[in-house]
């Protein structure tokens, strides 16, 4: 009796031992793959059940993926007010038969309508859209103009550019 006892102690102690071992391994692990313990003994559980999962990105790698892109996009936001201070001194007046130009939110004729200017008004030219494309057969681009304080699209066939 004392005999299967024993065995029995010493049974659940090395799974005392076992299961503590394995504890700290995937403490261990989790450090090493800077991620969560429990992430970590999923993935462990995935490539001993063959399945060929991969950890998720560590926070590391998605922290400097994000720092990469906040730099590209500073350095594309200094691009574009560079250009603007540049190009922002021209000067167009406004061309059209009906009486007012719609200027828009976006640079499509289905987007909002931000305010109508007057023909025969000034305004500043920002920029140029880079592709062309046909409004009622003539062919043109949207142009990002300043107004009376708002921005918006109109279309550059009712601008005539000043020098």
């Amino acid at each position: 009796m004392k005999r299967k006892k024993k065995n029995k102690n010493k049974l659940w102690i090395g799974l005392l031992i076992i299961l503590l071992t394995l504890m700290v391994s995937i403490t261990g692990m989790s450090i090493y793959f800077k991620q969560s313990p429990d992430v970590t003994s999923k993935y462990l559980w995935h490539k001993i059940s063959g399945d060929p999962s991969e950890l998720p990105p560590t926070t590391d790698s998605l922290l400097a993926e994000i720092s990469n892109k906040n730099i590209l996009i500073d350095s594309l936001s200094n691009a574009l007010k560079k250009y603007e201070r540049v190009n922002i001194h021209k000067k167009a007046l406004i061309n059209v038969e009906s009486g007012t130009l719609n200027m828009r939110s976006k640079p499509n004729l289905a987007s909002d309508i931000i305010i109508r200017i007057p023909d025969s008004s000034y305004v500043d030219v920002l920029y140029f859209d880079l592709n062309y494309y046909y409004l009622n057969g003539n062919r043109g681009r949207w142009c990002k103009i300043k107004y009376a304080d708002k921005e918006g699209w109109v279309w550059d066939g009712f601008l005539e550019i000043q020098n």
